[in-house]
């Protein structure tokens, strides 16, 4: 995820060809959807491969084209040319892109907590933040989404994050093992599933995090809103076949693994047994699936935005510098579909998940 907003005031003609104009309106509503990944992770399952695959879309009449892509920021671009209607985004560009005044709107929040945090190997000295003052912490590459939240996290515990700290690139699951084994860095600054990964290679971790970086907000559905005034129902439906499949994943995860290797077979590891491919690949599933729940949140409806989350997340990004100004919160999201959206029985997904073979 990189933090720049160059990425959303490009023009039009800078964005990717791939994305040929909207095909003619059938029966049913089109609806052409950007992943954010070109090799959708399973970790995306939920939102990237489920609700095809088991029919919810087509059955409430959309016709959903779930299209591969490459990071938040050139999705959200494309859904604001009206070259695509829906991404599935972080709020980096949402909030860059209202700056400008751009018509973009989130309409159903997915992941319904922060996937960043700081952790050490569970056999590190290191007990709190504050212990992190003078250590090497290791990020993917200095433009992740979870290096602001470090530095932001390390702030709070009185270490100057430009000073106190040095930041060293690590890549990615193998790679990052390779500098945790060589004790070339002393924790990480990762997100849920990256640590999952490094779990599935025996590693063990303790977390850290504060308050302010848990309310932030995190992964939603991003609409263009000229799309999303002229189809309220087929936003609804969108959405609502997502909070679907979070019922069917959540139930019987191990069959939304084969459902996501069958609709992106490239993911799937061919150089481990299948048994341990799935143990490992359900690993990295769960370790974001509970962020999906509903039960026990504040306001626990699916899709629901509650107001102090946004303006904690926009005082965020404001107070790190990513954006220059603050707008009305009221203008980055809607809770109009969140009723209709939950308007079907969670019981008989749950039945289906648990006989789906």
């Amino acid at each position: 995820m990189k933090l720049s907003r160059r990425h959303f005031i490009a023009s039009g003609a800078a964005l990717p060809f791939a994305i040929q104009s909207r095909s003619t309106q059938a029966a049913t509503t089109k609806i052409r959807y950007l992943l954010t990944s070109p090799v959708p992770d399973v970790a995306s399952a939920v939102h990237a491969s489920i609700p095809k695959a088991l029919g919810y879309w087509n059955a409430s009449g959309i016709d959903v084209e779930v299209a591969p892509f490459s990071g938040s920021s050139g999705a959200t671009q494309v859904v604001l040319s009206g070259r695509a209607d829906f991404t599935m985004a972080s709020p980096e560009p949402l909030l860059a892109a209202k700056q400008e005044g751009a018509e973009l709107l989130a309409v159903y929040n997915h992941t319904r907590e922060a996937i960043y945090d700081i952790a050490v190997e569970e056999s590190s000295p290191i007990q709190k933040l504050e212990d992190l003052k003078g250590k090497t912490i290791g990020v993917t590459n200095l433009s992740s989404g979870a290096y602001p939240f470090a530095k932001a996290m390390l702030s709070t515990a009185g270490i100057d994050p430009d000073k106190d700290v040095k930041w060293f690139p690590v890549g990615l699951g193998p790679q990052t093992a390779n500098f945790l084994q060589s004790k070339q860095i002393d924790a990480l600054a990762l997100w849920d599933y990256a640590y999952a990964i490094l779990e599935n290679l025996g590693f063990k971790f303790r977390h850290f995090t504060t308050p302010e970086m848990s309310s932030l907000l995190s992964f939603m559905l991003v609409g263009n809103e000229a799309f999303v005034a002229k189809n309220p129902e087929a936003t609804m439906k969108m959405a609502q076949g997502i909070a679907k499949s979070v019922i069917f994943t959540r139930t019987n995860p191990e069959a939304a693994v084969r459902l996501h290797w069958k609709a992106f077979p490239a993911t799937k590891p061919t150089n481990v047994p299948e048994d341990v491919a799935l143990k490992h690949a359900v690993h990295v599933l769960n370790s974001r699936l509970d962020k999906y729940r509903i039960e026990g949140r504040k306001t626990p409806k699916w899709g629901f935005f509650e107001k102090e989350d946004w303006e904690n997340t926009q005082n965020f990004y404001e107070k790190i510098g990513f954006i220059k100004k603050k707008v009305d919160v009221n203008h980055y999201y809607t809770n109009r579909f969140v009723e209709k959206i939950a308007d079907f029985d969670p019981n008989e997904i749950i039945a289906s998940a648990k006989s789906f073979k």
